[in-house]
């Protein structure tokens, strides 16, 4: 996966690369724990670590429920990424 950065409600920043990564993430101090979106991520997660869930669709929700909720933290594109977008496209 690529790395994610989240900035917690009590400030803290952390790199999450891994569903273990986010497991440890989930611990941590969000806006809503008792959001529909949360708790689902959660769910994957823990299914994912199991090995009962694909790791990347845990992860997309987990990605996803920081966005929502604020906490991610954007990252400028680097100039690799313009660079291979400019090689794949037409």
């Amino acid at each position: 996966f690529m790395p994610i950065t989240l900035r917690f409600c009590d400030n803290k920043t952390m790199l999450v690369g891994s569903v273990a990564d986010a497991e440890t993430a989930l611990r941590h101090q969000w806006p809503d724990k008792t959001a529909p979106a949360f708790l689902e991520a959660a769910r994957l997660v823990r299914l994912s670590v199991e090995g009962s869930c694909c790791p990347r669709t845990a992860f997309e929700a987990f990605s996803k429920t920081a966005r929502q909720q604020g906490i991610l933290v954007a990252k400028p594109r680097s100039r690799a990424h313009d660079w291979l977008d400019a090689a794949a496209g037409p």
